[in-house]
């Protein structure tokens, strides 16, 4: 077992807030606690990490969200009107407040589009093999590269009417196979002559890959233009300029499409991946790796119909938007009274925590 900082700091623990300090419980519409506290308990530890790796980021990092002002309505429901961020690609608050907004701007697109009554959606993932942290870099360059051929190839232009792609990158941090592991994928492991609590042949690798969702015409999936999941993987493996069969997961969204698009607005890199607590040597490799590979990288993008209609919505860049409090800008009514009630960052008891009732 390797180093963890939590030995040294007892970051993780809180004490119960005393005196006239209250601290922060904030639910969402359908009843959720969101976990402000644990986002920022990421945050410090990703800082920590940035003292080895950049010093002006662990600065900006630190300053992160260390104020947080909500409007409080007469029901008692909130909705956060600031926030200080840092706009590091790996914090944990910042990359869960773009994803938020990529899940809102996907959604409305989506919910334009429906009106036309033209549509379907397919949810597609395009992968590639995992790669280690040398060549993590190379790897995405190869996949923009990919998706640009790809999306240029006749029979996807003739039969994809618009898109969404969002690039995320997976860290395999399971040193030694658990059983759960095992059993998800027993074949890939008995031809390797593997089994439980051996070594991880994919321990400490990178999977880059792409969640999209394609807009196709309601007649596609009986038309000449149908594409299968076969001849996908073959597209995409000319694209990619591959050697091997990728695997490639295509799917028809039925229903309502929101978890189709809260599949694909998620986290392009989960802070599970890079924030290993017992072993902090490889979360200060990790987060050197993946601070240098995903520098100057667009990782959401949309095109053809979705383009046009995000840009005819006046929607937010969300990689690029300076502003991640406000999901929607006409979220908020201006007839509707409200009190705004700030909470800070206390770094003794670890919480988020206010002593004012309010202020106007």
């Amino acid at each position: 077992m390797g180093y963890s900082i939590l030995h040294d700091y007892n970051i993780i623990s809180s004490p119960n807030c005393q005196g006239d300090l209250r601290q922060l419980v904030d639910v969402d519409s359908s009843g959720r606690i969101r976990d402000w506290h644990g986002k920022k308990i990421s945050n410090s530890l990703l800082a920590a990490a940035y003292d080895s790796v950049n010093p002006d980021k662990a600065a900006r990092l630190r300053e992160c969200s260390t104020m947080l002002s909500f409007r409080v309505y007469g029901d008692g429901s909130r909705k956060l009107d600031s926030i200080n961020s840092c706009r590091v690609r790996l914090c944990p608050i910042c990359s869960w407040r773009r994803s938020l907004k990529c899940y809102h701007n996907t959604r409305s697109i989506m919910d334009y589009l429906d009106l036309q009554g033209k549509y379907g959606y397919i949810f597609v993932t395009l992968t590639m093999r995992n790669c280690h942290s040398d060549d993590l870099d190379y790897h995405l360059r190869s996949i923009y590269r990919g998706w640009s051929r790809f999306t240029q190839l006749k029979r996807f232009k003739s039969a994809v009417c618009g898109w969404y792609r969002g690039i995320e990158v997976t860290h395999d941090t399971e040193e030694f196979i658990s059983r759960e592991r095992y059993g998800k994928n027993p074949r890939y492991y008995s031809n390797r002559g593997l089994y439980i609590a051996d070594k991880n042949p994919n321990f400490d690798t990178y999977h880059p890959h792409i969640h999209c969702i394609f807009v196709v015409r309601k007649s596609y999936f009986n038309s000449r233009y149908y594409i299968s999941q076969r001849d996908f993987a073959d597209m995409w493996r000319q694209s990619l300029r591959l050697d091997y069969d990728p695997v490639v997961d295509v799917r028809k969204v039925k229903g309502d499409c929101a978890r189709a698009v809260a599949e694909i607005s998620k986290y392009a890199v989960k802070s599970v991946d890079y924030i290993i607590p017992d072993d902090w040597n490889l979360t200060v490799d990790t987060v050197r790796t993946l601070d240098s590979a995903l520098a100057g990288k667009r990782l959401y993008a949309y095109g053809g119909c979705m383009r046009t209609v995000h840009k005819n919505l006046n929607l937010d860049d969300a990689e690029d938007c300076s502003d991640l409090a406000h999901l929607n800008p006409d979220e908020f009514a201006d007839d509707v009274d409200y009190r705004i009630v700030n909470y800070f960052w206390h770094n003794g008891y670890r919480q988020y925590v206010s002593s004012d009732d309010y202020v106007i």
